[in-house]
């Protein structure tokens, strides 16, 4: 089931938070992802009714084990993404950008292909260094 942008990237934010700070508040999402209080309540009802994450009676949020599913798939997307954009020439700053629109949107098969690209670049940067070392 596709969730949607918005969902993917509240989903997104919190896995950030949550390996960051070790808990999930409100208040962090707000900071974080730069929207309203009211912005983030509607959206964490939304998620906690869908089954994507639960909210104690202290106001920590949680992410389910699908919450943490579809979470860590979109982060890696956004990394590898971010990784191949800088790889390229990209500045950071637009790479970071960019890479959180394509995460949503880019294909398997497109993806897969990026993923390999970087591999291949990553294992021939790795050889010219090593040789550059032993000349």
């Amino acid at each position: 089931m596709k969730l949607g942008e918005s969902k993917e990237d509240y989903l997104e934010a919190m896995y950030i938070l949550k390996r960051q700070k070790g808990y999930i508040r409100n208040f962090l999402l707000c900071n974080y992802l730069n929207y309203s209080k009211a912005s983030v309540s509607v959206a964490i009802r939304g998620l906690v009714a869908e089954g994507y994450v639960i909210k104690d009676e202290h106001g920590y949020v949680e992410l389910t084990v699908e919450g943490k599913k579809i979470a860590k798939k979109v982060y890696a997307r956004h990394l590898l993404l971010e990784e191949f954009l800088e790889l390229i020439g990209v500045s950071p700053e637009t790479a970071n950008h960019d890479a959180c629109r394509m995460e949503h949107t880019i294909s398997e098969e497109s993806f897969q292909k990026i993923q390999e690209l970087v591999k291949k670049i990553k294992k021939e940067n790795a050889s010219n260094e090593q040789m550059q070392l032993t000349n």
